[in-house]
């Protein structure tokens, strides 16, 4: 489950570097990416969270648009989101 703002993620599969790629991600999709989390006080599971942010932005959440290859590494690249 990915936490609500101020949570713990497990970050116990971490492989490399998960920020590498956080230059890449726009500032807009942050914004919109952190307005879903914290909605969500209890955490949100993984899986849920592009329907909740589709839902929410109109838009799909395309991580791999931004050089990831799971959404769970673009996450973990927002430094915001912890």
């Amino acid at each position: 489950m990915w936490p609500a703002e101020g949570g713990e993620a497990d970050e116990s599969a971490d492989e490399g570097d998960p920020h590498a790629n956080q230059a890449c991600i726009n500032e807009t999709v942050k914004r919109n990416l952190l307005s879903v989390l914290q909605r969500q006080h209890r955490g949100i599971n993984l899986d849920s969270l592009d329907t909740c942010y589709r839902d929410k932005i109109g838009t799909k959440l395309d991580f791999r648009k931004y050089g990831f290859d799971s959404l769970l590494d673009m996450l973990k690249a927002v430094t915001e989101i912890r």
